[in-house]
């Protein structure tokens, strides 16, 4: 695929896994936006602007959706958690839509795939926090873990997989992004299948951490290009997510007719602190 034809992402969202609840990541003029897209109540919570790096595909949601795992880039004193001046690249975890860290480990650089949720049986030893504390995750039944590098992790670990004609995987592309990758996910109800084909690296103007992929909504021989969508999945009851620089959309799975639409074209940066609730594990939301 020419490059050239690609619009660049804006947009990138990660879901809930056993909530109806995702995280938007939004990418402009410089900042990085976050908000809470609840799917239940077709409401969107604008929540921290961050003037750093976020590595989106490097990053996760807690099942129920109200943790972030998150990977970032910020030089100098300040970021999203106090008193840590000249910390670089780090993990860290926070309450959705926040970045107010809760815990964070320091990295060597971006030589990572960062690190997602399981469950408290499934995670390895967590080593010791440099700010905050960890140790309320295992009371939640929750773990973290390192990313293997595999092509569109994110996606692999909410029911996405390769399709017939995905690419194979080099022995010496160590962290799998030089083949062509062919996603595909069944609607949970229906007949209907979302297509994500990515064609290689692509320049970072364009995507996230060179990736741009392309949607496509599938019904037997029929194939149509979604071509305004930055990120596409399907919710728990077969709904059509769509998200773009300009709008989230909710659509009918198999009609494509908009249900819900909310537009993002006017969302502006707007640091805040933290809500006091977003800055405990364990506080209820206001």
């Amino acid at each position: 695929m020419d490059s050239q034809e690609l619009t660049p992402q804006r947009v990138y969202v990660i879901p809930a896994t056993q909530a109806p609840t995702a995280l938007v990541i939004v990418r402009k003029n410089g900042w990085w936006i976050l908000g809470r897209w609840a799917l239940d109540t077709q409401t969107f919570t604008q929540g921290a602007s961050f003037k750093g790096k976020l590595y989106p595909r490097r990053c996760d949601v807690s099942p129920n959706g109200e943790l972030f795992s998150y990977f970032a880039l910020k030089g100098g004193a300040g970021g999203p958690f106090l008193g840590q001046s000249g910390l670089k690249t780090y993990q860290a975890v926070s309450r959705t839509p926040w970045l107010f860290a809760l815990a964070a480990w320091p990295e060597s650089g971006t030589y990572t795939r960062g690190q997602h949720f399981t469950s408290k049986a499934e995670a390895p030893p967590l080593a010791p926090a440099l700010h905050g504390d960890a140790t309320p995750l295992a009371k939640l039944g929750l773990g973290l873990q390192r990313t293997a590098a595999a092509a569109y992790a994110t996606e692999r670990r909410r029911g996405w997989s390769e399709a017939a004609d995905c690419g194979v995987r080099g022995a010496n592309d160590m962290w799998d992004e030089r083949r062509a990758v062919m996603l595909e996910k069944p609607r949970p109800i229906g007949v209907e299948t979302l297509r994500l084909e990515h064609h290689g690296l692509v320049d970072s103007a364009l995507g996230f951490e060179g990736g741009r992929p392309r949607y496509r909504w599938l019904r037997g021989k029929e194939s149509v290009l979604l071509d305004d969508a930055d990120w596409c999945d399907w919710d728990a009851f077969g709904r059509l997510l769509v998200a773009n620089e300009t709008s989230l959309r909710i659509l009918d799975g198999a009609t494509r007719k908009v249900l819900w639409e909310k537009e993002l074209a006017s969302l502006v940066a707007t640091p805040l602190k933290a809500p006091d609730w977003a800055q405990t594990w364990g506080a209820r939301r206001s």
